[in-house]
């Protein structure tokens, strides 16, 4: 009785509000038991209406691919990366892209609250390479989004602090991507790179040419080897791929393919 009770309820919050608008919204029960039987659609419900478990039904609705709790949740993580006092760069650091990785998703698919974010992100340039073309596009997009869904901060805020900053080429360009746009769901390689991949150098090559040594930030790396280094107080795993008179290709966990660094 129990299944087949909430079975019913997860059809009801599945489907468009047009198509049963003969009924009753689902009352705070029948969300909670939709919810619990693992309805994204009622999680993400039930998130707005219990503030001490917002987090983590938001959690189990983005990990469904339901895009508004994926908004959400990044919103919850860019805050808290934001607002947290005394904790370690970087506990932050992880914080902060995770509110990326939700954020991103979230916005290709159309939501209003992950573009907004999405703007900022790009537009502070903080956790990732400033792009105030990229600004501009998403923050144009959430401005315009049709979604009656209130955001405190507006998409037009980060677009026009962004226009301030943009010359006339920059802006068409940013027209355009706007004008390309299409809802879909993003992979890996429009995450946007974290900030802190920029900063890893190669300092120095030293050694004969059948054994080079590369110094690439305060660690030195045989070809094949692999370290774990601090980068901003992230620790960030590292492996040499290929070290040349004056190059050396690495790879790094959880960025896709390859880098080659110049010998600054």
């Amino acid at each position: 009785m129990k299944s087949r009770m909430a079975l019913a309820l997860l059809m009801v919050l599945g489907c468009r509000i047009s198509t049963f608008s003969q009924q009753p919204p689902p009352t705070l029960e029948q969300i909670k038991i939709a919810a619990d039987a693992g309805n994204p659609a009622a999680q993400d419900k039930l998130a707005e209406r219990d503030s001490a478990h917002a987090e983590v039904l938001y959690r189990k609705a983005a990990e469904q691919g339901y895009a508004h709790a994926q908004g959400r949740l990044g919103n919850l993580l860019l805050m808290r990366s934001q607002l947290f006092i005394g904790v370690k760069p970087e506990v932050r650091a992880a914080i902060a892209d995770e509110a990326i990785k939700w954020a991103t998703l979230a916005a290709n698919q159309g939501d209003k609250q992950g573009q907004a974010n999405l703007a900022q992100i790009y537009l502070e340039g903080k956790w990732v390479k400033q792009d105030l073309i990229e600004a501009y596009k998403w923050g144009d997009l959430s401005d315009k989004n049709p979604s009656p869904e209130f955001i405190v901060f507006s998409g037009r805020s980060f677009r026009d602090a962004a226009i301030l900053k943009m010359n006339a080429d920059q802006i068409a360009e940013a027209h355009k991507r706007v004008a390309a746009f299409t809802p879909h769901k993003p992979g890996k390689d429009e995450l946007p790179e974290p900030a802190w991949v920029k900063k890893i150098k190669l300092n120095g090559i030293s050694g004969p040419d059948d054994k080079r040594l590369a110094l690439i930030g305060n660690h030195t790396f045989e070809k094949g080897e692999r370290k774990t280094v601090k980068i901003d107080g992230q620790s960030v795993a590292i492996q040499c791929l290929e070290i040349t008179a004056t190059t050396a290709t690495i790879s790094i966990e959880g960025i896709d393919g390859t880098r080659t660094l110049n010998l600054n």
